[in-house]
């Protein structure tokens, strides 16, 4: 049942990153939005006994994200969407996870204002980014690769500024953690 991408990622998911998905995607709540559901690589994480439904989303629903989901306990409902235009009512959902998906969105802040405007007062967006590292050499590689990078997976940028995005974007981070040498960070999001 593995993809392609499950592969490739799979030396990271051994390593800080399944634990960083663990320890975040533990406090998922109420009614929860996935934007980038992808192969349902986060479906694990999640404590059913917290979630009272799971809205799992894509720009193109992979197949597998099928199979994965019918081993869970979770209510849900799989849509194909673009985050860009999220077709829920204003304040819907209790928590928001975005995993890996906000390097090929094509305008960020379109983006993220509309998971602003869908999440509840009170809720939380739970966030896993890779973005330009704060270390030399691999900032230098990550700017000068991403150009290439963008044609081969998908728009995938190397070098965004993820924590920028979301001030700019009335959301303030919090627990913000990176790892990977400062390529990735995690932590949780909240209206401001």
């Amino acid at each position: 049942m593995s993809t392609t991408y499950d592969l490739f990622m799979s030396i990271f998911e051994k390593g800080a990153l399944g634990l960083k998905r663990a320890e975040l995607l533990a406090s998922a709540s109420g009614r929860v939005l996935e934007i980038g559901s992808g192969t349902g690589v986060n479906l694990p994480y999640y404590d059913a006994d917290r979630i009272r439904h799971i809205t799992l989303t894509d720009m193109k629903v992979n197949p597998v994200l099928f199979t994965r989901i019918r081993h869970t306990d979770l209510q849900n409902e799989i849509k194909q969407m673009d985050v860009e235009s999220i077709p829920f009512e204003s304040e819907t959902f209790d928590t928001i996870v975005v995993t890996l998906v906000f390097c090929s969105v094509k305008d960020v802040q379109k983006g993220l204002s509309e998971l602003r405007r869908v999440l509840k007062a009170d809720g939380q967006i739970l966030f896993i980014e890779h973005v330009l590292p704060e270390v030399q050499p691999l900032k230098s590689l990550f700017n000068i690769a991403t150009p290439a990078w963008k044609r081969i997976a998908s728009g995938c940028h190397l070098n965004r500024d993820f924590e920028a995005a979301l001030a700019q974007a009335s959301l303030e981070a919090a627990d913000v953690s990176s790892f990977y040498n400062s390529s990735f960070i995690s932590g949780r999001a909240y209206k401001r």
